[in-house]
């Protein structure tokens, strides 16, 4: 197979995520004990190379990383996972991006608050400088309103370099993700991809009421042959090719409903796996449903491991 030993790539961000239990949310200007605290590597990308390397296949992370204390927990995580990291831009003087995540017991619902200092977003140049294309079967980028700009410039050139170089790059495959709904619309960047993977809260954002209204909808908005993803918590997801019908896939909650943190970038991960790897549409997000439905009733995301998936 040509894209045999070939890896999934996905650019974005990698934080440091501090993880509050508490058994109800609190009030504003009150004290509370928290139930239990912990550090976690965090960040879109990073969390999709994490489940990729718990579902068994080989992931590189590109982004930017600092050099505060957090980088040596961070270096030792990604190792950890066997994520590749070795065309990072790392930045001197740089603190690493840090997000405080409540995680309500009652309910299993997380609030956070993110924080980036100073450190630069990944650049085109950066990626035409590090990445070599050949070396991937699939690139998921993930939509930030920080970097819109160089997002849209990195998928024009991946793209380009697709038309001029089709006989080594023609079976790559590029992902976004339209996860905020923000001041700044990423909305342009469903047309330069292959598959679009949009949010519950973006949709909704664009007035779409269900998930099938959004695919349905918004894959107007997209490229022409594209595919478009829609996950919609615990009703599941729903998926529609350029001149394909609406397909969808019922939600696979956990008995229990303990950690959603991460739970999108997991339906994203095993979504992208199974595509890569051949299944159609449905099968795909049926697959991501029941990935992302298992992580919602563990901590964090190493139970994952435990489970048999299949597609």
């Amino acid at each position: 197979m040509a894209d045999e030993g070939k890896l999934i790539l996905a650019i974005g961000l990698c934080a440091l995520d501090i993880v509050t239990y508490v058994n109800k949310y609190p009030e504003e200007d009150k004290d509370y004990r928290a139930t239990d605290l912990y550090w976690q590597r965090g960040g879109n990308a990073s969390n999709t190379c994490t489940v990729l390397s718990l579902l068994g296949r080989k992931s590189e992370y590109f982004g930017t990383l600092g050099d505060s204390h957090e980088i040596s927990f961070i270096d030792d995580n990604l190792t950890k996972y066997g994520i590749i990291t070795e065309n990072c831009v790392r930045h001197n003087q740089s603190n690493c991006p840090n997000s405080i995540i409540i995680i309500n017991k009652e309910n299993a619902s997380r609030t956070i608050m993110h924080y980036n200092k100073n450190l630069p977003e990944p650049t085109l140049d950066d990626l035409k400088r590090k990445i070599d294309l050949k070396n991937y079967k699939w690139i998921h980028l993930e939509g930030r309103r920080r970097n819109k700009d160089e997002i849209k410039k990195m998928l024009r050139y991946m793209n380009d370099s697709r038309s001029q170089n089709h006989s080594s790059l023609g079976s790559l495959k590029v992902s976004v993700e339209l996860e905020k709904p923000d001041l700044v619309d990423l909305e342009d960047l469903a047309q330069l991809a292959d598959y679009v993977f949009i949010s519950k809260d973006y949709a909704a954002a664009k007035g779409y009421k269900s998930k099938e209204e959004a695919v349905e909808g918004f894959i107007n908005k997209c490229s022409i042959g594209v595919s478009l993803i829609c996950a919609w918590g615990e009703l599941g997801a729903s998926a529609k090719a350029w001149h394909g019908p609406v397909v969808s896939s019922p939600a696979y909650p956990p008995n229990e409903l303990v950690d959603t943190l991460g739970a999108g970038d997991t339906f994203n991960a095993a979504t992208i796996t199974a595509l890569s790897e051949g299944a159609n549409l449905e099968t795909a997000i049926n697959f991501g449903c029941q990935v992302a439905g298992a992580k919602c009733g563990i901590r964090g995301y190493d139970g994952l491991a435990n489970f048999q998936f299949t597609f």
